[in-house]
């Protein structure tokens, strides 16, 4: 697509949506080695002001897909590669669910050069898509989840390049997550490859916030059997501390769907913020540095179980364990806090308090612990959620907080 048409369709939205206008930046060139320079150049463009966010349906999100496709066509030197576009059609809002728009999942996928492994696959995937935008602000989503979708896009154009990998690689930017997981759901319900065959599938969603303790959250190592220990080397001389969720393995991001067929799973995250769905969300906000360090731990990994004769032998988590994360309750109200879903002692550990919500009005602190909500002791995240699926709003009810020890009653206004 041509710059100029960029540019009529910017003009189109911003006069449909009320949102200012701005210029979209040049598709800028990147290199088959994977630099900071390059992650900036691919959020600078997929969270710029000028798309005027990605959500389901919108023009930015037309615009994103051409640019994946785009890279994914252009890059990489002259490997063989298959590119395509998957379109599907999700609910514009959860709350409506009749009203449908179209969206995109974008596949590449680079042959093996085994010619018995070429037959089974690594998926490496991220959705592009951001939330919608609200109160006439912009909701660009650069680390949710323009970082996961740089990286993506960086692996591929550094696969592509040496093209030297065994089992065929599939890379996948997929839409409508934030709807709830919906391109990927999609995709396992209509897959482009034989999904009995899919040695892993890595997920990297929201990986651009890495702070500085190198803290990095790994979903899925249970998800196959001794997972642990041999993906352990490739974190020693590592410089990103990875904190393994164990059977945490979240239900709220697209390898959960691969997860559900059976697949081995690993997802990256370096956790939630207090621009989390916010129109704060910004390309300044990003820890380059991070990523980079993130990048050459997956990479590697992506390589050894693209690479490797042995397969990876698929471990169910336990069933209990497997029926909460399948059901959770929907939440009638929120207090206004983001969980450290790195916690796994009793309650929920508050990681930050949202401005101007129930829990900071009532004086919660960042690092406070959730005990108890009304009488509902709180011993992990799906009590939390079960106790303010209890909750109507306008309630005015007391929580109990653990704060350095010492057990704090606070009165909360939904």
């Amino acid at each position: 697509m041509k710059y100029s048409l960029y540019l009529s369709i910017l003009f189109l939205l911003s006069c449909a949506t009320n949102m200012p206008s701005a210029t979209i930046p040049d598709i800028q060139e990147t290199k088959s080695d994977i630099t900071i320079d390059d992650f900036k150049a691919h959020i600078t463009y997929l969270s710029s002001d000028g798309l005027a966010g990605r959500s389901s349906g919108t023009p930015g999100d037309r615009l994103a897909k051409d640019y994946i496709v785009n890279h994914f066509t252009n890059t990489g030197g002259s490997a063989e590669r298959f590119v395509e576009v998957q379109e599907h059609y999700v609910s514009k809002s959860r709350l409506k669910p009749k009203n449908k728009v179209k969206t995109y999942n974008i596949i590449a996928t680079l042959p093996g050069n085994d010619k018995k492994l070429k037959n089974e696959y690594v998926v490496i995937g991220a959705h592009y898509d951001s939330v919608k935008n609200t109160l006439g602000l912009i909701h660009n989503g650069a680390d949710d989840n323009g970082s996961g979708t740089s990286m993506v896009l960086e692996l591929f154009e550094k696969f592509a390049s040496e093209n030297n990998h065994k089992r065929t690689l599939v890379f996948m930017a997929f839409g409508g997550e934030e709807l709830g997981l919906l391109g990927s759901k999609h995709y396992v319900n209509n897959p482009t490859i034989d999904l009995s065959k899919v040695q892993l599938m890595v997920n990297l969603d929201m990986v651009g916030r890495m702070d500085e303790e190198g803290n990095v959250q790994l979903g899925g190592s249970p998800s196959a059997k001794n997972f642990s220990s041999k993906l352990h080397p490739f974190f020693v001389n590592s410089k990103i501390n990875i904190i393994d969720l164990g059977k945490g393995i979240f239900s709220r991001s697209d390898h959960y769907n691969f997860y559900k067929k059976d697949i081995p799973v690993l997802f990256f995250f370096t956790g939630i913020h207090p621009d989390y769905h916010t129109a704060t969300d910004d390309e300044d906000k990003i820890n380059y540095d991070g990523m980079m360090e993130i990048s050459k731990v997956v990479a590697p990994i992506i390589a050894e179980f693209a690479n490797v004769e042995e397969r990876l032998v698929f471990e169910k988590m336990e069933e209990e364990e497997q029926k909460r994360t399948q059901s959770p309750s929907k939440m009638k109200v929120t207090l206004g806090i983001m969980p450290d879903y790195a916690f796994d002692e009793k309650g929920v550990k508050v990681d930050s308090v949202i401005d101007n919500r129930p829990a900071q009005k009532a004086g919660v602190i960042d690092g406070d612990i959730v005990i108890k909500i009304k009488d509902i002791d709180i011993v992990d995240i799906y009590k939390y959620m079960e106790a303010l699926s209890k909750i109507e709003s306008g309630t005015k009810t007391q929580i109990i907080v653990l704060r350095d020890k010492e057990e704090i009653v606070l009165d909360v206004q939904f």
